[in-house]
């Protein structure tokens, strides 16, 4: 399965949601209006009363949906809110503490190698078992969230084993689903939460001989409600049955799949197996479907379970497992660096500059905490990628990273310099690395630096030193460091994230030159520090099931490809309608629009707009735009980069290219 079909199996497991809570919400109205009908007994004549059932269907319909309501809105803000409701604490970007430094690791590790955003990183201090979850609603409001229990008893192979798991659900689609999931459990569950405050105040109110008669009804209703409340929990454990058991054998092997190494996850799993994976958090009931282990007890049938059977899990990925499983480790964070890197062996060049070392020697100075060695690019130098790509091949790994993408990930964060690293990770820093990224040489850079020059020498100094740097890292690394920039910037207030933004859109402007890449640089910038609606999430663009509906923004997305690859209008036509005629069948007429007509505002409106397009159709734009691109015959460093910005921009993450 692709990644747009992931994502439209996604979309059909959500409308197989609401029928399933639909038939749960009709049987616990039926179950209450059983219970009210006993209870009333003598005051109801004769044996169905239509009032009663719509009163009883009106109050029970309402309080599961305001409960339900009440969540989602607090859910708004994605998968920070998710990982602060179950106690987590945000590990900030320049943490110290080892464990997590190698926790941001392996994160970046794997968003890079995606092609996403870096998500916010949690930790669940007071959760001692091995368990982690992803949630949000799309890759610029995730985060990824561990417990205590997993940094302490897993090494680095099963750490990224894990995290590789998180991801998949990330790029698939589900967090956008599960999110859901948890606000209609949450109204589900409010029925136990009410019967058990009605049963409180009926034995106060029994306590007194005047209110006993009616203390003891509402007693009676109170536990009705309770056990009529664990009949929702019932049906939301087979919900979360439904949605989730299957979807975690694919994550289980779409983590194999990007790392080469069943070995982590799998010894993630038998370490659970010997140890616990629970979640005492009070929340963890409406939230057991996100965890990358069961975080509950164990159902009493095994139809309710969240998850499938550990031990088949374990199969699935080690063939040769005979049911033994090892006790809880610690102190085995640094043994899985060898191990990786043996899984990884069919990458020879690889493999072969690294020598063999032992796997627990130090780090040399500038990797990340234990973070894989460098490799053969030096210090300052990203690794290398090949001039023509297929352009084909780049659309085959949108949502798809490879092992490939996951190694020259590693080898990009161990390249960086100690300069860079510390700008990217430290919020205060994070500003001048976003503007080194934007700064352009010769006669262009002349008006950017008067941008810069009206905030302070000290700013100018700081950009400057840091723009060689990053020129020498080459640009296939301009959006990884994006994406690895993006938290320390987002730990910023909101007044400090609006001016960062507002430079950046000076900086762009400056130069008066068309370049693709800033905008969408600029349109990610947009959706990841200025979120609207006072901090909540960005809203989802309306749905769009026909190209013909976006017929003026394919245009400009086209000609804004075709403008930044092309040195004149005959160029720019030429390049234009090789993508264009792929879509007139399903857009209508399509037409490239002057190069003056392709400014900031209209290809950010029609990025934001082209959002909201069915996955099978955003992927035929991309496949458009690749042809654009490609209307040479192939497609170079400087254009698939391009694509990958516009990619991101629409939701469509796109791997580093790669020799892969």
């Amino acid at each position: 399965m692709n990644f747009f079909e992931a994502q439209d199996s996604a979309r059909a497991r959500t409308r197989t949601l609401v029928v399933l809570f639909l038939a749960a919400v009709a049987a616990i109205i039926i179950a209450i209006y059983a219970v009210v009908h006993v209870v009333l007994g003598p005051g109801v004549q004769g044996g169905i009363s239509p009032g009663l059932f719509v009163g009883v269907a009106v109050f029970t319909g309402g309080l599961i949906a305001a409960g339900s309501g009440i969540r989602t809105v607090q859910l708004r803000q994605g998968g920070s809110k998710v990982a602060e409701l179950l106690g987590g604490r945000r590990v900030r970007s320049n943490t110290t503490d080892e464990a997590e430094r190698r926790l941001v690791n392996v994160v970046e590790e794997m968003a890079i190698a995606s092609g996403t955003p870096v998500p916010a990183i949690y930790v669940l201090d007071h959760e001692a078992g091995i368990n982690a979850f992803a949630a949000g609603y799309t890759v610029d409001d995730a985060a990824v969230a561990v417990t205590r229990g997993t940094l302490q008893q897993l090494n680095r192979d099963e750490l990224q084993g894990v995290i590789a798991h998180e991801f998949s659900h990330i790029l698939n689609g589900d967090m956008r689903l599960n999110i859901r999931l948890m606000g209609i459990l949450f109204g589900i569950l409010l029925l136990a939460i009410v019967g058990r405050g009605l049963l409180r105040t009926g034995a106060y109110s029994g306590g007194r001989s005047r209110g006993r008669s009616s203390g003891g009804q509402v007693a009676v209703v109170g536990l009705a409600l309770i056990a009529i409340g664990y009949i929702g929990v019932f049906f939301g454990k087979l919900i979360q049955a439904a949605v989730s058991r299957q979807r975690e054998y694919l994550a289980d092997s779409s983590a194999v799949q990007f790392t080469r190494n069943p070995a982590g996850i799998a010894g993630a799993l038998k370490k659970i197996g010997g140890a616990s994976s629970r979640i005492e958090d009070h929340h963890a009931q409406e939230a057991g479907h996100l965890f990358f282990a069961n975080g509950l007890t164990r159902p009493f049938a095994a139809v309710l379970a969240t998850h499938p059977p550990l031990a088949e899990r374990i199969r699935r990925l080690d063939p040769g497992f005979t049911g033994e499983l090892p006790g809880a480790a610690t102190g085995e964070h640094a043994a899985g660096g060898r191990q990786r890197e043996l899984a990884l062996s069919g990458l020879a060049a690889d493999v072969s500059s690294r020598g063999d070392a032992p796997a627990a020697a130090p780090a040399p100075a500038g990797t990340p905490a234990d973070g894989p060695p460098p490799g053969p690019a030096a210090e300052g130098a990203a690794p290398s990628a090949p001039a023509p790509v297929s352009g084909a091949a780049l659309l085959s790994s949108i949502g798809s990273p490879q092992p490939e993408h996951v190694l020259w990930a590693g080898r990009l964060l161990a390249s960086l310099p100690d300069s860079i690293r510390a700008a990217a990770h430290e919020p205060a820093r994070a500003p001048s690395l976003l503007y080194a990224l934007l700064l352009n040489e010769g006669a262009d850079a002349l008006a950017q630096q008067e941008v810069l020059t009206a905030y302070g020498p000290d700013l100018v100094e700081r950009v400057a030193g840091l723009a060689p740097a990053v020129r020498r890292l080459g640009q296939g690394a301009r959006l990884p460091l994006l994406d690895i920039t993006l938290p320390a910037l987002r730990e910023l207030d909101d007044e400090q994230r609006q001016a960062v933004y507002g430079t950046a859109q000076r900086l762009v402007a400056a130069d008066e030159r068309l370049d693709l890449f800033e905008f969408a640089l600029l349109h990610v910038l947009r959706r990841q520090l200025i979120p609207p609606d006072h901090g909540r999430r960005t809203p989802e663009p309306q749905t769009v099931r026909a190209l013909r509906e976006v017929q003026d923004e394919v245009s400009v997305i086209l000609s804004a490809v075709a403008w930044s690859g092309a040195g004149d209008s005959t160029g720019a036509q030429a390049a234009f309608e090789a993508g264009a005629d792929s879509l007139r069948r399903q857009a209508g007429p399509l037409e490239l629009r002057p190069r003056a007509g392709i400014d900031l505002a209209a290809t950010d409106a029609a990025l934001d707009r082209c959002r909201g397009v069915l996955p099978t159709l955003r992927l035929r734009i991309m496949e458009a735009a690749s042809l654009v691109a490609a209307h040479d015959g192939r497609i170079h460093a400087q254009e698939a980069e391009l694509l990958r910005a516009v990619g991101e921009a629409m939701d469509c993450p796109m791997p580093p290219i790669t020799a892969g």
